[in-house]
This record gives C-alpha cells, structure tokens and sequence, in this order.
C-alpha cells in the first residue's frame, strides 16, 4: 500500500512540475531607480547613536542627516549609524503603513501634535508665529526628554 501511495504521489508531482516549468530567465532589479512603499534606504551623513529620530535630505542624493528645529524632515530613522555613510533605514513621513516610535525632547501630551526639536527629536507643536512642520500625533506621553513615543505620522506644515 506504501508503495503505491509513493508512486502515486510521484506521478502526481510530475505532472504538476510539467505543467508549471519553472522560468529560467534570471530577473533583475534595479535597487537605485522607482518606487518605494514607506521606507528608503539612505547612507547616513552623521553617526547616529540613537534609533527613532527624524531624519532630513543630507549632503548628497544618497544620504540623510539628522532633523533639527528649523529643517524640513522626510521620515524617521529606524538605525543607528556607528560611522559616516553606514545604511540606514528611513520611514517615510505620510508613506508608512504604520504608527512610528520617535523620541521626545521635553514632555509631550497624548494627543498633542508634534514638530521637529534638536537632533531629530520631537516636540509638542509651538503656537509662535512661524513655519512649522507638522510630523504626527502622539500617542503616548512623554515624560522627560529621551523618552520614545508612539506617534501617528502624518506631514502638513503650518504657517503662523
């Protein structure tokens, strides 16, 4: 009976790999052109010794370098860098698919809407008149600069 029940299956493997031959072309993709669904990959234009911190366009094409007050920021750094140029991951800004950790530099609300800080921190959103980049909503609360949050990301800028 084992014998047959093998050699059932082995007739039925083989007409399922003759209808379904694999493609033997090699097909290759090109990592530096089109499209990206949430996160990129770029050189780092500083050491980074900290995850979750917003990032901003480097120095050149391939690069980021840490968010500060005043700087436009694209997404949020999931790496660390040990050293110049190390790879690191970017989480889009309004791309990704999910909530973002990102660390405060003060005490933030629940709830509160946040803007870039120093050193690619976050900070509760200023009232003072000003352009300011909205990069999400907490959904936790901070406590103390350092503290890393959960955050709703999204990116609209608001001038006062």
């Amino acid at each position: 009976m084992k014998r047959a029940f093998k050699a059932l299956v082995l007739r039925l493997r083989k007409r399922w790999l003759a209808a379904h031959k694999p493609n033997r072309r090699v097909r290759l993709a090109n990592i530096a052109e089109g499209t990206h669904d949430g996160n990129i990959t770029k050189g780092s234009d500083v050491v980074i010794t900290e995850r979750h911190l917003l990032a901003k366009i480097g120095g050149a094409a391939d690069r980021v370098n840490l968010c500060a007050a005043a700087d436009t920021p694209i997404g949020v750094i999931t790496d660390e860098a040990t050293a110049i140029g190390d790879l690191v991951n970017v989480s889009l800004l309004g791309s990704t698919r999910s909530t973002l950790r990102m660390v405060a530099s003060a005490a933030i609300a629940q709830g509160a809407l946040l803007e870039p800080a120093a050193s690619g921190r976050i900070a509760t959103l200023g009232s003072g008149a000003g352009t300011h980049h909205v990069v999400g909503r907490a959904l936790d609360a901070a406590i103390a600069a350092g503290d890393v949050i959960e955050v709703d990301p999204f990116y609209f800028l608001r001038v006062i």
